[in-house]
């Protein structure tokens, strides 16, 4: 019961970044129900010239189009082992922002807030549907372009991982807890 209230109380203490998780989440659902509701039949829209084109595509293995052509024999495993494989990541990441000295390794908590919604809504998706809706598209011209459609979730989770990476490598945020009863 103590850990319950523990946990209770860090929730509480992080809220703001449990709801930025929540706002990425929601931002992400509409997102991709209004291009599932519009651009569907479209196929292509133009946002911003070349430069910004929704597309709007379905992906069934991973971020950026990853194990989306693995051979047929196992393509109807994949889609149940990644929402078990998601699932589980969010338990650790939650677990992990639970856990974080906010004082101390904010960027890291930020990164881990940006994972999180963006993980919870590629999940929703999965479960929903059985496939990610994929629609951005970015480059300078039809020849120079990222190689693939991704998402707000995908890019949440992208740039999260680079905040994480910046706060531990460049501001040496520690996630180590001995260190932090020794320092403190």
């Amino acid at each position: 019961m103590i850990k319950l209230k523990k946990i209770a109380q860090e929730i509480k203490q992080k809220k703001i970044y449990f709801l930025a998780a929540l706002l990425i989440f929601i931002a992400d659902t509409v997102s991709k129900y209004f291009i599932d509701k519009y651009l569907q039949e479209i196929m292509v829209q133009r946002v911003i010239g070349d430069i910004l084109i929704f597309i709007y595509t379905r992906n069934y293995g991973v971020s950026f189009g990853f194990l989306n052509s693995v051979p047929e024999s196992i393509q109807h495993i994949i889609p149940e082992l990644l929402k078990v494989i998601v699932f589980l990541a969010m338990i650790v990441v939650f677990f992990i922002m639970i856990s974080i000295n906010v004082k101390k390794q904010k960027l890291s908590m930020i990164g881990f807030t940006m994972v999180l919604g963006g993980a919870m809504g590629n999940l929703i998706d999965r479960i929903m549907r059985g496939y990610v809706t994929d629609f951005i598209s970015m480059g300078f011209n039809e020849t120079i372009r990222f190689p693939y459609n991704y998402n707000i979730a995908d890019a949440s989770i992208t740039i999260g991982i680079c905040i994480i990476a910046i706060g531990v490598f460049f501001f040496k945020e520690d996630f180590d807890k001995n260190k932090d009863k020794n320092n403190e």
